[in-house]
């Protein structure tokens, strides 16, 4: 999420010389089916978490220590020993077991930097509930779409006040009307009368290019009737030869 980061850790998180037995095994170091007397970790458990997860994990309330909530949680899942004294040493380790495998939610804080002052409130903008996040998106996303309508409307206000545009149907100077031609021509700074020169500029240069080319065809067929000619009015050397 945004503000929240998931690091995975390896599957056992190795003891360090400052760790206690309880540390240990809330880490998951140790196998809770191992441990002796496991109801002496169930108040480390109760701490970590909230009342309100605990009651709704197992759906019981009103007990005043952990001796207790264990009792009402053996009596109502039906674990009892000969008697009917109830199985505090099994229902605890099963506490710790949903501790460890995360039926019971929990998390633990981090810890503040030096100089930083703890906020009461916690985040701000928040309360900390459940669902909180998601109201908030919808809030924020709300905030964005009537942020962005209030800019559009902005936008066609400005443009609305601007002058209005009058089109090439006259001119500005005399008022008279000009022809669409005239106007296109007059708003990108054209002329039409110089193009109208330039186009008659471009006729006469076909127009003479193409008689220089006739006239140089006309040149070449009366070379080759010449030399068609001449070559005709001279005899070969085999015929003088013979005369």
């Amino acid at each position: 999420m945004k503000r929240i980061y998931l690091i995975d850790c390896p599957g056992v998180v190795p003891p360090s010389a400052t760790d206690t037995p309880q540390d240990i095994l809330l880490r998951g170091v140790v196998r809770v089916e191992n441990v002796e007397n496991p109801e002496q970790y169930i108040p480390a458990v109760l701490t970590k978490t909230k009342p309100q997860h605990i009651e709704r994990t197992y759906q019981i309330k009103g007990y005043k220590d952990h001796i207790e909530f264990l009792e009402l949680l053996a009596r109502k899942g039906g674990r009892l020993l000969h008697g009917g004294e109830p199985d505090v040493d099994g229902v605890a380790k099963m506490v710790l077991n949903d501790f460890l495998r995360g039926k019971i939610p929990w998390f633990t804080p981090p810890p503040l930097l030096e100089g930083a002052e703890d906020k009461e409130d916690g985040v701000e903008g928040r309360s900390g509930r459940l669902g909180e996040m998601g109201k908030k998106r919808k809030r924020d996303d709300e905030s964005m779409a009537d942020t962005s309508v209030a800019d559009a409307t902005s936008v066609v206000a400005e443009l609305e006040d601007d002058e209005e545009f009058e089109g090439f149907g006259s001119d500005s100077e005399g008022g008279a009307e000009l022809d669409p031609v005239d106007a296109v021509d007059a708003a990108f700074g054209l002329d039409s009368e110089n193009e109208e020169s330039d186009n008659v500029e471009d006729e006469n240069e076909e127009s003479e290019d193409e008689a220089a080319a006739e006239a140089a065809e006309e040149q070449l067929k009366e070379e080759l009737k010449d030399a068609v000619d001449e070559s005709i009015r001279r005899p070969s050397k085999k015929k003088r030869q013979k005369t």
